[in-house]
């Protein structure tokens, strides 16, 4: 007790307490000075007081950092109790805000007028858009399209003035059909080149919700530095990345799709038929007792999901996005469906003083799908036509195919064929590529791009014994297996020096590029099969190998492309804008006469809005015209085309043995190139009334010469009937119209309007030359299929592509029998003798002359509203499911329109066949996608930054005045447009609910 009382007085009375008591508190101050944290409130408008959601605000020298919330409002806890922090959002200047002796700050962020007038991507690089000088649309991810979305391709529809989307079918997983500008070949390829930050790919092998831009060279003037890929336009898609400092964010998208058939052909079902029957209308089946709806047995409601996951942060030294999609689709017929796993990751790291970045990029995707779009449309084929008053399976649980005993040409059970055919269809690709730049001097910078990039596809089909084909040709079960690789290597190499002496900007551009590509692939197949359990697992297992009646091959074949290129970009005072390119380019596929080609381009601009006159009028914003002119090419589709190629076919007899015949299939051709489209452009870009007011119109004529075609040739001295060459000449014409307003704009309702317009004129010029013709000038195309088996369009010099041939149905007897005008005016009952291209004339185009798309914007407070709609006028379709079944006089099932008046006189009575009664106005608007968004008030929760639910729907309606099912069809051969198959897989309409959560 004492000890205790002299411990306290000594404590509190002597030295000994002061020196502990001043210790103590200076450790405490250390204390929670150091590791004590700031909690900042604060929130972020524009200049007119609008609060701006989603911006990033980074604690200053470190990953911290947060998004602004839907009202503009955040919450960010310093680690370092005096940082700064650091506002960006896209669009607008960043700022640096102190938080010294603060708790709360607000933030005004300026526009920037750079960022305002946007960053193009142009080829091998980026260009401020006021000082572009070609044709040039670029869709940023603000402005894509949202809903059920399937590819790339979808986000653009009806945006771009010129370039077409179609898709026509309802297939999962079906790839859209994309033109640019008309078509400018007949046997190359007539799409786009698409390339994928600078690589080459395709729409799909990219997730939509990983894009940040899509950028359309339109004009030969920016695409000929891609020289002989060009000739179609360019199409390049830019990835999501990170160049600065952002707050580590973590975004959740998905939404759910149901989809039905946009529409149903109008087929007579068992009740209409056994009426039709009693009325004494003809019927081409026996009443077997049943009543089956054949295309309900084999459809129903597809589905389809869709999740994807994105990671994003990181500061200006190093940063990464990482993005997870996974797909799973079911199409309307059973067992069709598409399922897609895709990833990427990007990674951005400067060192040296940011006198080197890197950049790596890995992407990687599979996809599965099952039954192929022609075995579904054959099996829809069988379900329309069908006897419906027949039943499924007979007596004994074998499907039925045979009616009354008796066997009908191309008459199958579609029950049987979906349920017994197998496929398995897999598609992968891995793409990694790699970007390095060098900054070598102020304003010069060299940069290299490498590449590898693999798409395997890997394939099983398999028919049961249960199959049809079984009772034709007694083949037992049926199996076979392919696969096929392509690799490319991709390595460009680029030098780019920008200076700005006083008045004048330039920038200098060159580089070299080298691409490798290797195709391979193996094919087997087998039948007659022990038992179906193996499918195409056990191809060995079919009795046909041991007979000599199974199936083997195996292909390879590569190519290189190598280029040389460079170009100049020159800008004086702001307002005069020069762009000078040159490609040249070697390719293996081309003759040995013509290894290289030149693909040179100009183009100017003149900013008017900058000159004194206008520069001080405020209603103009922008008035820019520009002119361009270039050379672009379309480089042939095989590798081997320049030479002679032997197929080893058939055997012969020789010394005693069989030996393997080998037979020409190609004839040399040293002088095979490249087909060369030079093109013209002018343009004008405009923007009035603080930009309320904008867009752009273009002029243009194109000029394709050495189109390739296949020419008959004599033989010998010939070794084969048919050689490919460049002969063919074509002429494209038209004008583009983009217009955005904006009608409305107030604090809580924005209103935004953009409207395309383009038409497009094409004509072919020359099918023949010296050594290679077309007899008559003219090659017939397109074939309408059995049991008609007519030719449908012809390809003429001096006409347009897509001209249906045929003759003129302008009447009807009393009787039923067609009655057509011949080319002289006078007009006669048809009869056999009469189908020849003497009696026969054009019926009309199937390539739409003009196209409109209007996508509309509402924001009001917390809701957003969108609606886009297209169209496509002056153009025919051949309906060739009325052609085959609006006929009583047909063989199998028919439509309920069979009975209906012709011309309003008689009901038909003549077999099925083509006349032009049967090609229809195809102009069509259609509303192709709407959707409701609302974006919640996220402040409840602070762990969530962002959140948006939305409704939509796609293909929900089309005004037109054409009878077939929708007349947006898929366009594929440029020499036979507007052909609407009867048995192609339907298109649908879907209704979508989704929700996007940024945390």
């Amino acid at each position: 007790m004492n000890f205790i009382n002299f411990s306290v007085m000594q404590i509190f009375e002597g030295k000994l307490w002061k020196k502990k008591m001043r210790f103590t508190t200076f450790f405490l101050l250390i204390f929670f000075t150091s590791f004590a944290q700031k909690k900042i409130q604060g929130s972020i408008k524009d200049v007119n007081g609008v609060p701006m959601p989603g911006v990033s605000i980074m604690e200053k020298s470190t990953s911290n950092g947060v998004l602004s919330d839907f009202d503009g409002n955040f919450e960010i806890v310093l680690k370092n109790q005096n940082s700064a922090l650091l506002v960006s959002y896209m669009g607008y200047i960043s700022q640096e805000v102190a938080t010294e002796s603060k708790n709360k700050v607000d933030v005004i962020l300026k526009e920037d007028t750079q960022e305002l007038n946007e960053v193009v991507v142009v080829g091998y690089g980026t260009q401020k858009k006021e000082r572009v000088t070609s044709a040039i649309a670029s869709i940023k991810e603000k402005d894509f399209t949202r809903g059920a979305i399937r590819d790339a391709s979808d986000l653009i529809r009806g945006k771009v003035a010129g370039l077409t989307i179609s898709n026509g079918s309802g297939d999962p997983g079906a790839s859209s059909n994309i033109s640019l500008r008309g078509v400018s070949t007949l046997l190359g390829n007539a799409g786009p080149l698409i390339l994928i930050n600078g690589v080459p790919g395709s729409m799909n092998t990219v997730a939509p919700n990983d894009i940040a831009s899509i950028d359309i060279l339109k004009d030969a003037s920016a695409a000929a530095i891609y020289g002989t890929r060009g000739a179609n336009g360019v199409i390049l898609i830019t990835t999501k990345t990170v160049n600065k400092d952002i707050a580590p964010t973590i975004t959740y998208s998905t939404f759910a799709t149901i989809n039905n058939f946009y529409n149903k052909a109008d087929f007579l079902d068992a009740t209409q038929q056994r009426n039709f029957r009693a009325q004494g209308l003809r019927i081409p089946y026996v009443d077997a007792g049943a009543d089956t709806n054949w295309l309900d047995q084999i459809s129903g409601s597809g589905f389809a999901q869709n999740h994807n996951l994105a990671l994003k942060g990181g500061n200006v030294k190093t940063n990464y996005t990482v993005n997870l999609n996974y797909i799973d689709e079911t199409g309307v017929f059973n067992n069709t469906f598409n399922k897609e796993y895709r990833f990427s990751f990007d990674v951005n790291h400067s060192m040296f003083n940011d006198k080197l970045k890197i950049n790596l990029n890995l992407l990687n995707g599979t996809q599965n799908m099952g039954l192929s779009e022609g075995t579904v449309a054959y099996a829809y084929r069988q379900a329309m036509i069908r006897n419906p008053t027949a039943p499924i399976y007979n007596s004994d649980g074998t499907y039925v195919e045979k009616e009354d005993g008796k066997t009908k040409f191309q008459y199958y059970n579609p029950v049987a064929i979906i349920n017994e055919t197998i496929e398995d269809r897999n598609n992968t690709w891995q793409r990694f590529s790699a970007n390095l730049t060098l900054d070598l001097l102020p304003g010069w910078d060299v940069g290299a791009q490498f590449s590898k990039n693999k798409n395997t596809g890997l394939n099983g089909y398999a028919e049961t014994k249960k199959h049809y084909s079984n009772s034709i040709n007694l083949r037992n079960g049926v199996a076979s297996r392919n696969t096929g690789t392509t690799d490319t290597d991709l390595v460009e190499i680029t030098s780019k020096y920008h200076k700005i002496l006083d008045k004048h900007e330039f920038t200098v551009l060159g580089g070299y590029s080298y691409q490798y590509i290797v195709n391979q692939g193996f094919s087997a197949s087998n039948s007659d099969f022990p038992t179906d359990a193996f499918s195409y697992n056990n191809l060995g297992s079919g009795n046909a190998l041991t007979d000599g009646l199974a199936g083997m091959g195996s292909y390879k074949d590569d190519n290189t492309l190598i280029g040389f290129f460079g170009r100049v970009n020159y800008n004086f005072n702001s307002k005069y804008d020069l762009l000078v390119s040159i490609r040249r380019e070697g390719s293996s596929k081309f003759g040995a006469n013509y290894q290289w080609g030149n693909f040179p381009a100009v183009s100017a601009g003149w900013s008017i809005n900058k000159e004194s006159f206008l520069k001080d009028v405020e209603t103009v914003n922008a008035l820019k015209l520009r002119a361009g002119y270039g050379v672009t090419g379309v480089i042939p589709n095989d590798s081997y085309m320049s030479l002679t190629l032997y197929n080893y076919e058939g055997y012969f007899y020789n010394d005693g043995k069989w030996v393997r015949g080998l037979e020409p299939v190609s004839n040399p051709n040293p002088d095979l190139r490249w087909e060369k489209t030079t093109e013209v452009n002018m343009g004008l870009d405009f923007g009035f009334f603080n930009n309320r007011i904008s867009g752009s119109v273009d002029l243009y004529s194109k000029k394709t010469i050495d189109m390739l075609w296949r020419y008959a040739v004599p033989k010998p001295p010939n070794v084969y009937d048919w050689t490919t060459a460049n002969v063919g000449k074509m002429e494209n014409k038209g004008i583009e119209i983009l217009l955005n307003t904006i009608p409305v704009k107030t604090d809580n309702f924005v209103w935004n309007s953009s409207m395309t317009f383009s038409h497009n004129k094409n004509k072919l010029t020359s099918l023949s030359n010296n050594l290679y013709q077309i007899e008559g000038d003219y090659i017939n195309r397109g074939n309408t299929g059995d049991p008609i088996s007519f030719d449908t369009h012809r390809l003429e010099v001096g006409q347009s592509l897509g001209n249906f041939w045929g003759l003129k149905s302008v009447d009807i007897t009393n009787n039923g029998e067609w009655i057509v005008e011949l080319p002289d005016g006078t007009r006669k009952t048809l009869e056999p003798s009469m189908y020849n291209d003497t009696n026969k004339q054009y019926l009309g185009n199937g390539i739409p002359q003009y196209y409109a798309g209007w996508t509309n914007t509402f924001s009001y407070k917390k809701f957003d509203l969108s609606m886009v709609l297209t169209g496509a006028f002056d153009f025919q379709i051949l309906n060739s499911q009325r052609m085959f079944y609006g006929n009583s006089k047909t063989d199998y099932n028919m439509l309920s329109s069979a009975s209906d008046k012709v011309y309003g006189k008689a009901v038909l009575n003549y077999n099925p066949t083509y006349v032009s009664y049967y090609i229809e106005q195809g102009d069509y608007v259609k509303v192709d996608n709407i959707t409701l968004s609302y974006n919640f008030d996220v402040k409840p929760f602070k762990f969530i930054n962002a959140m948006r639910l939305y409704v939509s729907g796609n293909n929900l309606a089309t005004f037109t005045k054409y009878k077939g099912l929708d007349p947006e069809i898929k366009r594929e051969d440029p020499t036979s447009q507007g052909m609407d198959n009867r048995d192609k897989y339907p298109s649908t309409t879907g209704m979508t609910l989704g929700l996007n959560v940024t945390f």
